[in-house]
């Protein structure tokens, strides 16, 4: 299967988060691993340790480094920890290839001696917010942090010419989440490539059903005609969950259903919740569920067993759930962030009436949800997909050899 030329790579894939964390970075990680693997490439992984530990050291066979890092590049948060022995590590190693994934501390702690890491080196790039500003109650109401972050984007052209490969989840520049995209072309970079996210193709999952059974058994209306939308996200302040609560709420649809899903409760879902109690006891439409715990193959079955997918995320870059619902056909409504605008199969908004009336329009125009489908998983097919993932990583470690 592989080229007998180039069978002896080496691979390391630094990223600070690896399965099994399931947030969109370690997804990428992990089907990356997975198709250098397939090839016969011998590949091993640096990321951060988890709570609770890991069982082996081992992820289907790839060796797993831990180094528990805290803090920033910024002189304010410096790193801490185990920041010496990750240096040393990169130092010590014989890679052919070591591919950074985002700008964390795998990234940041080897830019000081990237000339002395022999090995070919490649940057992924999840998006790129550290510009957003955010407002603080006190002096200097944050813009020492905002100005911090400018300073470290700055110094970005001073050390990412020794990137051999820059890769981007799309096209699209801008000052929002895809700032370095921007500086990559300002600095004219001679590595750009431009690689999708993807998902594993419809065949390779389990049998589903049951999540639509079991919500609509919460109710006594026409359980023909009930609408179900899903938001599957974890729980925070920059997914923000209460916006799409309170668009449920204003769009008043008859027997509908919203469902948050994610690993587990915390203080973000107790203030969403408490935030939306008083709609509970007062006979709404429609009807608000908070679940929590759910297993892959749980939240898969939801996925492809709702009539639309919501993501209320303040800041996102190509979402891995939205690419999930296209694959099932499944329309969705997300806010306008990262490369949501330029995927099929949904509807962005900027605020809550705008997600109201995208809701109702959904809930009303079955066969627009049906249009939405099959756009969605027509891109999946020619684009989103983990086998064009895979074979597009892989070209580009070949060129570089």
């Amino acid at each position: 299967m592989f080229n007998k030329n180039i069978k002896y790579l080496k691979i390391l894939i630094a990223a600070f988060t690896f399965p099994p964390n399931k947030d969109g970075v370690s997804e990428a990680a992990s089907v990356m691993a997975e198709g250098f693997q397939e090839q016969g490439w011998d590949v091993e992984i640096a990321t951060e340790p988890i709570q609770p530990h890991r069982a082996t050291p081992l992820w289907r066979g790839i060796p797993i480094h831990e180094f528990s890092i805290t803090g920033s590049p910024y002189p304010q948060h410096p790193y801490k920890g185990q920041v010496q022995d990750f240096q040393d590590f990169l130092l010590s190693g014989s890679w052919d290839v070591i591919i950074f994934h985002a700008y964390l501390w795998p990234l940041y702690l080897s830019v000081p001696f990237l000339d002395r890491i022999k090995a070919r080196k490649v940057l992924v790039s999840h998006g790129y917010t550290v510009l957003t500003w955010v407002p603080s109650s006190k002096l200097p109401f944050g813009f020492v942090s905002l100005f911090s972050a400018l300073l470290q984007s700055l110094q970005m052209l001073l050390w990412v010419g020794k990137i051999d490969r820059w890769v981007f989840l799309d096209r699209r520049s801008d000052f929002r989440g895809f700032y370095d995209h921007l500086l990559a072309k300002i600095s004219n970079h001679p590595g750009v490539r431009i690689i999708p996210n993807g998902v594993e193709p419809l065949q390779e999952l389990g049998p589903r059903g049951q999540f639509r059974k079991e919500i609509l058994s919460r109710s006594q209306t026409n359980k023909e005609n009930s609408i179900i939308f899903v938001c599957v996200a974890n729980y925070s302040q920059r997914k923000d969950q209460g916006f799409a609560a309170r668009a449920f709420r204003r769009a008043a649809i008859p027997n509908s259903y919203l469902v948050f899903i994610e690993s587990e409760f915390n203080e973000w879902s107790e203030r969403f919740q408490q935030e939306d109690s008083p709609w509970e006891g007062n006979s709404h439409p429609g009807r608000i569920l908070w679940l929590e715990k759910m297993e892959r193959s749980e939240t898969l079955d939801a996925i492809s067993n709702s009539d639309v997918m919501i993501l209320s995320s303040k800041v996102e870059a190509q979402p891995i759930v939205l690419l999930e619902a296209m694959r099932e056909k499944i329309p969705w409504i997300a806010r306008d962030s990262g490369c949501i605008s330029g995927m099929p199969g949904g509807v962005t908004i900027s605020n809550e009436t705008a997600m109201a009336d995208a809701m109702t329009k959904m809930a009303m125009d079955s066969l627009f949800r049906e249009k939405l489908g099959r756009a969605g998983l027509d891109a999946v097919t020619r684009i989103y997909n983990r086998i064009s993932y895979k074979k597009s990583y892989c070209s580009l470690v070949k060129e570089l050899k």
